[in-house]
């Protein structure tokens, strides 16, 4: 499976800095060209967990990533799954709300995973298309290129069709899918592939292909093992689930919220019981959650109650705090502007001085990390700092006094309004 290529080029560098000038927004591609503070916990991730998972195809993970609201939990999801791509994963990354996908529902959950499903992109300038269907044809049609049609429709029927996967459904309908991209037929490529998606097919339409289960609230656990299995039985090197969390859900009803807990409790054992082999689950939330929510379901609460952090010396933990890391506000807003200055330069976008740049960038770090910290600071540090840049660039560079950052932090204060669900912050 190729990797994508992660490197800073032109056109990149100007995708990421029209995206975060613009809505002071990271960006869904590149997100490590422009990571400061985590550094350190991703690079444990990728050693502890990523690259031996690759090596071995065994062991899975869960992990608990928690930050205040525009604490950089969205960022940290990003630069987690382009380390699992380079490492050739297939990913998903579900943005988690009582509209979209619902955690209380597990059949939205199983659905919403196996639509966004997607191997590695060549590189970060392409899409790769969407879905479990994608994918198993992406892998069918590379196994293709390397055997002869007969030899591989022999490997679907004893990897796949025989192969160890917990549904009898989910494996069947990969199997008549696999063999339909191979010989081209469209009409049994069609219904398999809504039916791995989630989507709805009549009875009628399965009952020919003897696919006798439907999606179910009874059987999505069961599906999504599935789906991991299948995957795996393909040759991926590894799957990497990937939850973000929006802060919305906090206002559910008791109820939903000792569901959502059942539910994460379920993964959670699925990864201790090796039941995934495999597999990185990464669920993204705020504080709150494990004061309003954990609580609620004693069971969830005995597996995440951990007396450490993640760190380099308890790499076990459950949970990553990136709420607690060893960078002041201020540091981290001269690190991010260290960044956008190498984007600016790497974009072509003119010709600046990098030793002025870096004082400005590091005064108006100051403005925003010793007076302005509440929520939303990290973007509107990013807006300011993006437009100064370009006014750099345009006109004479210039050294900016204290009057100068207090007028351009506070014109990208003007007009803040309350985010809206599903919007991505640092």
């Amino acid at each position: 499976m190729t990797a994508p290529t992660i490197e800073l080029n032109p056109e990149l560098a100007r995708q990421i800095l029209s995206r975060m000038g613009e809505a002071g927004q990271p960006p869904e591609r590149g997100a490590l060209l422009v990571n400061t503070g985590t550094e350190g916990i991703l690079e444990l991730l990728r050693e502890e967990y990523v690259l031996p998972i690759r090596d071995a195809g065994r062991n899975s993970t869960f992990k608990l990533v928690q930050a205040p609201f525009g604490g950089g939990k969205t960022q940290f999801l990003h630069c987690l799954r382009e380390i699992c791509w380079a490492e050739g994963f297939v990913t998903s990354l579900v943005g988690v709300s009582p509209k979209e996908c619902p955690f209380d529902d597990v059949t939205r959950i199983y659905q919403s995973v196996a639509c966004s499903l997607q191997t590695p992109p060549a590189n970060l300038l392409e899409e790769s298309d969407l879905g479990l269907d994608a994918v198993l044809r992406t892998e069918i049609r590379r196994r293709c290129e390397e055997a002869p049609e007969e030899e591989v429709l022999s490997w679907v029927k004893e990897e796949i069709g025989r192969g160890r996967v917990d549904s009898h459904a989910v494996r069947r309908a990969a199997e008549l899918f696999l063999r339909a991209v191979i010989t081209d037929d469209e009409d049994t490529e069609e219904v398999t592939g809504s039916f791995l998606r989630g989507d709805s097919v009549t009875r009628g339409e399965l009952r020919p292909l003897r696919i006798r289960e439907e999606l179910s609230e009874k059987s999505a656990y069961r599906f999504l093992r599935s789906v991991i299995q299948v995957l795996r039985a393909m040759g991926v090197p590894g799957v990497a689930l990937l939850f973000d969390e929006m802060d919305r859900v906090l206002s559910l009803t008791v109820k939903r919220k000792k569901e959502i807990g059942d539910n994460l409790r379920q993964m959670i054992d699925h990864c201790g019981r090796q039941e995934l082999p495999g597999m990185i689950l990464a669920y993204a939330v705020p504080p709150e959650f494990m004061t309003l929510v954990v609580p609620e379901y004693p069971a969830l609460e005995q597996r995440l109650r951990s007396a450490r952090r993640f760190s380099a010396s308890s790499t076990l933990s459950p949970i990553i705090d990136l709420d607690s890391l060893p960078m002041s506000p201020t540091d981290l807003l001269t690190g991010i502007g260290d960044r956008l200055l190498e984007l600016f330069s790497a974009a072509g976008e003119g010709p600046l001085t990098e030793a002025l740049q870096r004082r400005n960038l590091q005064a108006l770090a100051r403005e925003y990390g010793e007076h302005q910290l509440e929520s939303g600071s990290r973007r509107r540090f990013v807006k300011a700092a993006v437009a100064m840049l370009y006014e750099q660039a345009r006109e004479a560079e210039r050294i900016l006094d204290l009057a100068d950052i207090r007028t351009l932090a506070g014109s990208a204060n003007t007009g803040v309004y309350a985010e809206l669900d599903g919007e991505e912050l640092f």
